[in-house]
This record gives structure tokens, C-alpha cells and sequence, in this order.
């Protein structure tokens, strides 16, 4: 068995016995789901498609699967759309997503918007982010419903249209249109055997008073992602620059630096702004280079400040006992002649207040700091019985006794929603290539997850009658 294909789930579960039936619809419904290209569209957003043409018929996708499938369908002022099933004192609330990350086509080996099954993996964008999740999830569901086992409960299967851009669809359906928090909620949208905490995350901007020898420039395109990769023109000191090019090349050999002419062009390595230590930033690279050059002290302070990540320079590395770092990642900066302009993603233990953290951080780095807004994280009881059925189900279902509950850096709809948590698709050990090319979900997997969801709200409804 490779790492990333195999079943984990006995045949002999009564749970997969139950949602065997529905695999192959299941499948269908996923190759067409798939094929709809529901990125972010500004061209074409309007009032009642706040996302663009594409992201709304997926929803649509799912309004007409829906009401096929025994729901009542809400479309949410196209923002989402809301499966409901049953009635009762408590809800259950799931929550998915339509909308995907934008694709490089020229970097897949597969179409990304057409399903491909090749050596037991299911290539697509959006097949393991989270469309392959969401309907493994929904057909379990479904499973249920038709074996009578969700009376007594109010369900509410929620797919939004903006999670990749901050989740404005679920706050949208939750304060907008005042739907109310659940009982209890869960997002097919992480990692097994369960998300019990997330970091809060915030973005502030710092300043530094800076003056370079170079034109104006502006480097980065989104504050979770490390800048890849970055250019400007120098206006002095040019062979200097070829000089000191080849001793960086020298002391830092995985970063690249290019001078052709007057400009300057350095290539680093992106990374996911949770974990910016994975990563080689180009634009503090080109920051430290500039302050060699010119002689700009500044300049080689921040990249002091924000090259490992992690804050230990400014003594901004807080950590709890749930959370074992704080992160900070530079995804844009802008220096205008006078000053630079430093767009920082942060997350720290959910346990601390933002204002404290950002002043730590003004106090220690002379910058002047803006706080640009955020959302606190939280830690979920891992003693709650709610979050016992879902490990439980989880390790019934694979044998994996091993894995621990995760706190992680990453967000989720379960911090925009109330007593919710993150729970799978992601087995332990895997990599599905999320956000990148040739995004993929192993059949096995999408099968799997069917058995685990089964059992998993099989459980959280018995739990829901009993008013636990």
C-alpha cells in the first residue's frame, strides 16, 4: 500500500455495508461537480451571485442534488446553499464548500475540471478541497436518512460559495440571514481523527521608515502564501549588485538571484502562511539583499524580524500548552521611496488577545504597527462526548488507535460557526496536493470517508436525541 492510496475501513461494518449502495452515484455526482470551474470570479459577480457565474451553479449543482436527493433547499441570497432535513430540539450542522482555489493549467498533467481516475486516484480541483469530502459526506448522510436513523434531529448541510477567500458566505448565513448556531457542527474539511483547536488569525501591516537606491515596488499577491518571487530596478551600484549577487548565491544557494540589466529579480519558495518556515520568502530575500547594498540598516532588520517565521527575534514565539508556536508570515510588501510596508499573516494560541500580540510586536521591532482584522481561534473540550463520537467513529471505522486530536494553524469553518470542529477527509500520513497542481483524492479515500461520516453522525444524532 502506498501513502496515499488503500483502504483504511473494514467491509464488514455495518456502516460500510450501509453506504456500499451509494458509492457509485456518489462517484457520478462528484465527476459532475468537479467539472464546474467554481473559482472567484469578479467579472462576473452580480447581487444574487456574490461570487461569480461559475461558483453559483455549482451551488445550484447542489440545490438541484439536493432537493433530488429528499431536502429542503435554500439558496442563501446565493451565497450558499442550505440542505435541510428533519426536525427536532437539537441541530446538526455540516458544513462543505463549493468554491476552489484557481488553477495554473499549464502545471497539471490532468484536465483540473475533469474528473480522471488513474492508478486508484481521483485527479480534479476540488476532489480532495473539498468537493470529494462534501459529497462522500452528504451520500453518508443520505444513507442514513434512507435507513431511518437521522428522526429526532434537525440537519442542516451547509456548501458555501467563499471558504478559500474567508468564509464570508457562512457569516452571511449565520448573521445576515440570522440561521442561528447549531447544537453541535462539524466541517469535512481538514484532517482526521479531529481538529479540536485552531490559532486565532490576524493580518497587521508594519511600517519602517527605509530608503533605497531603487524604484518603487510592490511584491507579494496573498498574506497566507510566502512571496515566491519578486523583481525591481536598482538605480546605483549595479556591478556592486552583480558582486554581492554571487556571495548571496554562495550563502544562501536556494535562493536565486538575477541582475540583467538593471533589475533585480529574486526567487524564493512559496509555502502556506501557517507554516512560512516551509518556505524561502523572496521579498524578505530582496529586502536583505537591498540593505546590503545600500547600506540600509532597516531593511536588514526586517528580515531579521520575519525570516524564521516564528517571531523569536522580536520575543513574539508565544505558545500554550495546545499550541506549540506562533507564525508570522509576510505575504505582501510595498516600499513607496520613503518607507516599507510589511503585510503580515498571524496566528497565534487562541488563548492570547490580539492587541497584546501586536503590541509585543511594535514594542520589540520599531515598527508601526496597524492591526488589519482577524478572527480568534478557539480550543474545543476534548473531553465533550460530541468530540469523543467523532474520534470514535474515526478510529472504530480504520483500526488506527494511534492518532491524536490536532490543534493546528490552519483555518476552517468551524471557527466561524459555534460548537463546531474540523473532522477529516485527510487521513494521517497523506497528501493530496491541496491547492496545488494535480490536486488529487484517492477512491479509496472518497469511499472511505462515506463509512466514517456514516457512523460518525449516526452517533452525533443519538446524541443529539438524548440532549447530551
Amino acid at each position: 500500500m502506498s501513502s496515499n492510496q488503500g483502504k483504511r475501513t473494514t467491509e464488514d461494518s455495518k456502516y460500510s455495508q450501509m453506504v456500499l449502495p451509494y458509492q457509485e452515484e456518489a462517484l457520478k455526482v462528484l465527476t459532475d461537480f468537479v467539472a464546474i470551474p467554481s473559482v472567484y470570479d469578479e467579472k462576473s459577480k452580480s447581487k444574487d451571485k456574490p461570487f461569480g457565474e461559475n461558483v453559483d451553479k455549482a451551488l445550484a449543482f447542489v440545490a438541484d442534488l439536493g432537493k433530488r436527493l429528499g431536502f429542503s433547499v435554500d439558496r442563501c441570497d446565493g451565497y450558499a446553499t442550505e440542505l435541510c432535513y428533519g426536525e427536532g430540539k437539537n441541530t446538526l450542522d455540516i458544513y462543505a464548500h463549493a468554491d476552489v482555489v484557481p488553477v495554473r493549467k499549464e502545471g497539471w498533467k490532468h484536465d483540473p475540471f475533469h474528473l480522471t481516475l488513474e492508478e486508484g486516484n481521483l485527479y480534479g480541483r476540488g476532489a480532495a478541497d473539498d468537493k470529494g469530502p462534501g459529497i462522500s459526506c452528504l451520500f453518508a448522510l443520505k444513507a442514513l436518512m434512507d435507513n431511518k436513523r437521522t428522526e429526532g434531529v434537525k440537519i442542516r448541510f451547509f456548501v458555501g460559495g467563499d471558504e478559500e477567500r474567508g468564509s464570508s458566505c457562512l457569516d452571511h448565513y449565520l448573521h445576515a440571514m440570522k440561521k442561528g448556531y447549531p447544537t453541535f457542527g462539524f466541517s469535512p474539511d481538514s484532517d482526521y481523527p479531529v481538529i479540536y483547536g485552531e490559532k486565532s488569525i490576524y493580518a497587521y501591516k508594519a511600517t519602517y521608515e527605509c530608503e533605497l537606491d531603487c524604484e518603487d515596488f510592490s511584491c507579494g499577491d496573498a498574506l497566507n502564501i510566502v512571496i515566491p518571487k519578486c523583481s525591481v530596478r536598482l538605480k546605483s551600484r549595479i556591478e556592486e549588485a552583480k558582486l554581492l549577487a554571487m556571495r548571496f548565491s554562495q550563502r544562501y544557494p536556494k535562493v536565486r538571484i538575477a541582475i540583467e540589466g538593471d533589475k533585480l529579480t529574486v526567487t524564493g519558495k512559496p509555502a502556506h502562511g501557517s507554516m512560512p518556515w516551509e518556505g524561502l520568502n523572496a521579498g524578505l530575500f530582496m529586502l536583505l539583499f537591498l540593505g546590503y547594498l545600500y547600506d540600509e540598516k532597516r531593511a536588514r532588520d526586517i528580515f531579521e524580524h520575519y525570516s524564521s517565521g516564528k517571531g523569536e527575534s522580536f520575543r513574539g514565539d508565544f505558545r500554550d500548552k495546545d499550541f506549540d508556536c506562533t507564525s508570522y508570515n509576510v505575504g505582501k510588501i510595498v516600499y513607496d521611496g520613503k518607507k516599507v510596508e510589511v503585510y503580515v499573516n498571524l496566528r497565534f494560541p487562541s488563548t492570547m488577545d490580539e492587541e497584546d500580540v501586536l503590541k509585543n510586536c511594535a514594542l520589540n521591532t520599531g515598527a508601526e504597527i496597524e492591526n488589519l482584522g482577524g478572527s480568534r481561534g478557539f480550543v474545543f473540550d476534548l473531553e465533550s462526548p460530541y468530540l469523543k463520537a467523532l474520534v470514535n467513529a474515526y478510529r472504530e471505522e480504520t483500526g488506527d488507535k494511534e492518532s491524536k486530536p490536532l490543534a493546528i494553524g490552519g483555518g476552517t469553518y468551524a471557527r466561524e460557526s459555534r460548537n463546531a470542529v474540523a473532522f477529516g477527509a485527510q487521513f494521517p500520513g497523506r497528501d493530496y496536493r491541496m491547492h496545488g497542481d494535480d490536486e488529487f483524492f484517492p477512491l479509496a479515500d472518497f469511499q472511505d470517508n462515506m463509512v466514517i461520516y456514516a457512523h460518525a453522525i449516526d452517533s452525533l444524532v443519538q446524541l443529539l436525541k438524548e440532549d447530551k
